[in-house]
């Protein structure tokens, strides 16, 4: 049995909390062709959002989704597309594998089986191949694809290109995005910096792509789906939605707690929820905090409690650090991405980390 509160896998259709306004949005790029970058803090739902899309309109389209997070070569790039790409096919195994061997010019595939799930899929060998010989093929097989088909060619945690350094792939891209035809680019990620920096002025992929952020789920939203099931009333679904500062997984994290608990819901189970996700995450946390040196967790803990206007004599007093230091300190937290800021508010990006750290105080 599965909890209606997906707080830590992708949600199905049968769990996923309406995005009708993105949806459309998304239709409308796919429709015609157009890129899209979608952008948003982590733990929005960016990528159960295009998951979803992607299942919903399967018939309308070939949606080819890779999530490059872990890459640390352009090899690790190129064999994530073309293993997206070769398992993209709706046609059987057969099928697929005829239709890929066409496609392909030098990749050759061949079947595999998942030992977890015990279903078929392929499997591109490219052992002797080049980058260069493998970038190739992906774009003529996606350019002889789209000749028949429309596609969508989704990259989650895009900004991961910038730690590539041996190879312009935003470049790269760009060259290949511009002769397209019938294919919609949707980039999707999550360190703002690093996306602003490839779509800015002068980037190779400034105006390629049309920004969109994401936003919140609405509390109307969120609300209208747990009351379907949960006995909980709206003002302690709003309770919910400020504490976790509109961040979805922790928000699905806490309505999954007293879901299964099967207990009354009060202010109280609410908190006593977010105390056992928070505990949960002593262990990493510490070890975390324990590679930042005194200034900076000073630092952290000024910026999980203040949020902003820290800079001020009363506070750099009651903590007995300098200006100078603090905004050097701050500076080294944006470089490990463990804070974020939006005009004049400086956030923790993990809520729930943002959350330890204000027990702290």
């Amino acid at each position: 049995m599965n909890s209606p509160f997906s707080y830590d896998y992708i949600s199905s259709k049968e769990n996923f909390i309406s995005r009708k306004a993105e949806f459309e949005l998304i239709q409308k790029h796919a429709k015609y062709s157009t890129n899209l970058l979608i952008h948003s803090k982590r733990r929005m739902g960016k990528t159960t959002l295009i998951k979803n899309f992607s299942d919903k309109y399967k018939n309308d389209y070939t949606c080819i989704y890779v999530d490059i997070f872990d890459i640390t070569s352009k090899e690790d790039f190129a064999i994530l597309l073309l293993n997206a790409l070769s398992n993209s096919s709706k046609n059987n195994l057969k099928q697929s594998i005829k239709k890929f061997t066409e496609l392909f010019k030098r990749v050759r595939v061949e079947p595999t089986i998942n030992p977890k799930t015990l279903e078929y899929s392929l499997k591109p060998i490219v052992a002797t191949l080049s980058f260069e010989q493998m970038m190739e093929d992906f774009f003529i097989a996606i350019n002889e694809l789209s000749k028949s088909e429309k596609i969508i060619i989704a990259i989650d945690e895009f900004q991961q290109i910038v730690n590539i350094t041996d190879v312009k792939l935003d470049a790269m891209l760009r060259k290949n995005i511009q002769e397209r035809q019938n294919i919609s680019y949707i980039f999707l990620g999550s360190k703002r910096h690093l996306l602003t920096s490839l779509f800015e002025y002068k980037a190779p992929l400034y105006e390629m792509a049309t920004h969109f952020e994401l936003q919140a789920l609405s509390l109307d939203d969120i609300y209208d789906y747990s009351k379907n099931h949960l006995s909980i009333t709206k003002d302690l679904c709003e309770y919910i939605y400020n504490i976790s500062d509109k961040e979805t997984k922790i928000i699905q994290h806490i309505l999954h707690i007293l879901y299964i608990s099967n207990q009354k819901i009060t202010i109280q189970s609410i908190d006593d929820a977010i105390t056992e996700i928070v505990n949960s995450k002593d262990g990493s946390y510490k070890l975390l905090f324990d590679t930042l040196n005194n200034n900076q967790k000073l630092a952290l803990k000024i910026v999980g409690h203040y949020k902003q206007n820290f800079f001020v004599s009363e506070i750099l007093l009651k903590f007995n650090i300098k200006k100078q230091t603090l905004q050097s300190s701050i500076n080294a937290l944006f470089k490990k991405e463990l804070i974020d800021k939006i005009d004049d508010r400086y956030f923790i990006p993990d809520r729930t980390l943002e959350l330890w750290i204000e027990r702290m105080m």
